[in-house]
């Protein structure tokens, strides 16, 4: 039996244009490895990739629009960090039972509040 050679047929290339935007950090999906990462726009989409030595590379959809991530970013900065960590540095064990430590810059950027109308009479 011979192989029929199709000789018009075109392979449609993933363009593997990037541009890289910023290097940060990140945790590995499957174990939640502290792993360096890098965020780049493709085809106008913003992805962040990361390699774990175990499980190997992670790519993710960081920001479905650049544009949207350019608006966003101008919001972004270090802050001053929390003023009553939970869990205090020599403690804290990254990212398993960090909650707020004193090594993150960011605070709370959403406060839940559960406002009802019920009357409490003691």
């Amino acid at each position: 039996m011979e192989l029929i050679q199709i000789s018009n047929r075109t392979v449609n290339k993933v363009n593997t244009d990037k541009r890289t935007i910023r290097f940060t950090q990140s945790i590995c999906p499957d174990c939640n490895m502290i792993l360096d990462a890098e965020v780049f726009e493709r085809e106008g989409k913003v992805f962040m990739t990361k390699t774990c030595p175990t499980h190997g590379e992670c790519e993710e959809l960081y920001f479905g629009s650049y544009k949207m991530y350019n608006k966003f970013s101008t919001y972004w900065m270090d802050g001053k960090g929390a003023h009553a960590p939970n869990v205090m540095v020599d403690k804290c064990a990254c990212p398993t039972n960090c909650g707020l430590c004193t090594n993150h810059l960011s605070h709370s950027g959403l406060a839940n509040m559960i406002v009802t109308n019920m009357l409490r009479r003691d």
